[in-house]
């Protein structure tokens, strides 16, 4: 992606711009000493722990992890590919982007692409005039009014109809001059399986115009209605449309989930509508069944607090279950609302409002583990737990949601909680946890070449990995030094190994480094947090840099090779002494060898 901008006119573009104030304009900063401090705008926090380096022009927020540039905020904070923070910024800079020739492929694909977008654009426009229509669409639009939907709201999310005709659409397309081949791309129309020529995909329906974030229209929605199926039909993939991506209404409602830090997810079209309606205005839908972890994504990007409030009905909570689990891997802190049983959110909102919604519906959802065990309970069936098989039965079930738990607090308020319905002691739940993960941990095996450290709260990176990164990372002059005496599978610590082997692999070709050019070697959001947050590490003894890095060296090497020496320990551990007495002796041999190393060093 960078290769389309030059790295001349990216950083002219970020000269341009002083990260305090930019930033300033999402959250408010303070001077604290050579830094700026503030809460985060990523999460939600009462304690500053976002920093800003005037000086470096970098960021940290040392709650989250978020880190990073000029780019990276921007990307974070609008939702936006690293392509359009270039172009979103150059615009206020006024800086004009030179853009490199296409190949003939890709000049194909834009031109069909722009192509797309204007049938699309086209099509809904037809649709919202034939739903307004006296002749084509009273029946439809009376259907909406009495299903609650004022005619201001149905122009605000373009919602139409489509005629009960099977080439209306296509005969309108047609005569203004669009290719059949590109209706079909654009998923309107569809081949006839007996003979030749096409007809329309969404008939006698209401339509409802799907966008992306630049409020261009991607594909479409048909809701039928009466009791015919499917209930809803939507448009299939096409080179604008990802259902995996795409978040209804997120156009519209982008602004509100970051005002409130939380954004309240339903199953269908209506739902969001209604709910927008009446003033819930923080709100999406997920164009399906359950959410994907391309959404999860883009919704943790937006807001860190997610409320699920899918249809109560069977297929809703098992959709419900999934999404919980993809949101809660994302980062999200997610809760579960709870429906009356037979009703959706759209029915809620009409009959009682959007203030009852709000009260009885989104403050009362519950966290995930909560809502968890509330279901393991129901699906055993007791109110309260008597009998020790139906302890042990729910124990079994909840040991893998508690194993989930990351955070001590958390984990030692539900261990009370749940040893309190079940009348056990928390040290045997704890035992029961422990052999559980046990059981989950794979065996590792032996490998001479690159010892793997887990990334957990519970195991850190090595101190002497952490220093010596941060040196090069801050001093880049020092690279070549390093990698003279260290390899890149001598860092056990996983994201540290990756951040090395693209210095190195960088250093290799002389480049003149700054922070920037070296936070832009690593596109991964997980990677720029790593590298910001080491480059702001305020840096200890400046003036023992060299005699550090020695240091450094050593502890590396002596770690790997006591490593090393506990593998092979754990190998003969296993070994019979009788029948395995050869490789005992070879294995006791390069135990000997690696000691001697260590010694050396």
């Amino acid at each position: 992606m960078e290769n389309l901008v030059p790295e001349e006119t990216i950083e002219e573009i970020r000269q341009h711009f002083d990260l305090v104030e930019v930033i300033s304009n999402y959250t408010v900063l303070k001077k604290s000493g050579r830094n700026y401090l503030g809460l985060c705008p990523f999460h939600s926090e009462k304690t500053p722990s976002f920093t800003v380096s005037a000086e470096k022009q970098l960021y940290h927020c040392f709650g989250c992890g978020a880190g990073g540039n000029l780019f990276t905020f921007i990307m974070a904070s609008e939702n936006l590919t690293f392509k359009e923070a270039i172009t979103f910024l150059a615009g206020r800079a006024g800086v004009s982007l030179p853009e490199r020739p296409l190949s003939s492929g890709e000049k194909k694909f834009k031109v069909l692409k722009e192509e797309l977008l204007r049938i699309n654009e086209v099509s809904m426009k037809f649709f919202s005039e034939a739903l307004f229509s006296r002749k084509y669409g009273s029946e439809a639009l009376n259907y909406l009014k009495r299903r609650g939907l004022k005619e201001s709201t149905l122009k605000e999310f373009n919602i139409g109809y489509s005629l009960a005709s099977g080439e209306s659409l296509l005969l309108y397309l047609k005569k203004k001059r669009f290719a059949e081949e590109n209706i079909e791309k654009a998923g309107l129309i569809i081949g006839r399986s007996r003979g030749s020529g096409y007809y329309d995909r969404f008939r006698n329906r209401i339509i409802f115009p799907i966008f992306n974030q630049q409020n261009q229209v991607v594909g479409f929605g048909g809701r039928i209605m009466d009791d015919s199926h499917p209930k809803y039909l939507n448009s299939p993939e096409t080179p604008l449309y990802n259902k995996r991506r795409i978040l209804y209404a997120l156009n519209f409602s982008r602004y509100h989930i970051r005002e409130k830090d939380e954004a309240v997810v339903f199953e269908g079209y209506m739902d969001v509508i209604t709910a927008y309606q009446e003033g819930l205005k923080n709100c999406v839908a997920s164009l399906g069944t359950s959410l994907t972890e391309e959404q999860a994504e883009t919704l943790r990007r937006n807001t860190s607090g997610v409320v699920i409030a899918y249809d109560s009905d069977a297929a809703g909570e098992a959709a419900a279950w999934r999404g919980m689990d993809i949101l809660a891997k994302a980062g999200c802190r997610v809760k579960v609302a709870q429906l009356p049983k037979g009703m959706d959110p759209d029915d809620f909102i009409k009959k009682k409002g959007k203030r009852a919604f709000e009260k009885e519906i989104i403050e009362k959802s519950l966290p995930l583990v909560d809502y968890k065990l509330e279901k393991i309970q129901q699906e055993i069936g007791v109110k309260a737990f008597k009998t020790p098989d139906e302890k042990l039965l729910y124990m079994k079930k909840i040991i893998p949601v508690l194993a989930e738990l990351d955070n001590r607090v958390e984990m030692d308020v539900y261990l009370q909680k749940v040893s309190s319905q079940i009348e056990v002691q928390v040290d045997s739940l704890k035992l029961e946890l422990k052999k559980f993960r046990n059981a989950q941990r794979r065996p590792k095996s032996f490998r001479k070449n690159e010892p793997e450290i887990e990334v957990n709260k519970e195991n850190p990176p090595p101190a002497a990995e952490k220093e010596i990164l941060a040196i090069i990372l801050k001093h880049p002059q020092y690279i070549s030094e390093v990698k003279k005496w260290l390899k890149k599978s001598d860092f056990c610590y996983a994201p540290f190994r990756e951040i090395v082997d693209k210095l190195f692999e960088a250093g290799e070709k002389e480049k003149k480094f700054t922070e920037h050019t070296i936070l832009s070697l690593f596109p991964g959001s997980e990677q720029q947090k790593n590298v910001a947050t080491l480059i702001l590490d305020v840096e200890k003894n400046p003036d023992c840099r060299e005699k550090i890095i020695k240091d450094c060296i050593k502890k590396i090497k002596c770690s790997n090779l006591s490593l090393k020496r506990r593998e092979i320990e754990k190998e003969i551990s296993k070994l019979d002494k009788q029948q395995d007495g050869e490789k005992i002796k070879e294995l006791l041999v390069e135990w000997t060898e690696l000691k001697r190393l260590e010694k050396d060093y």
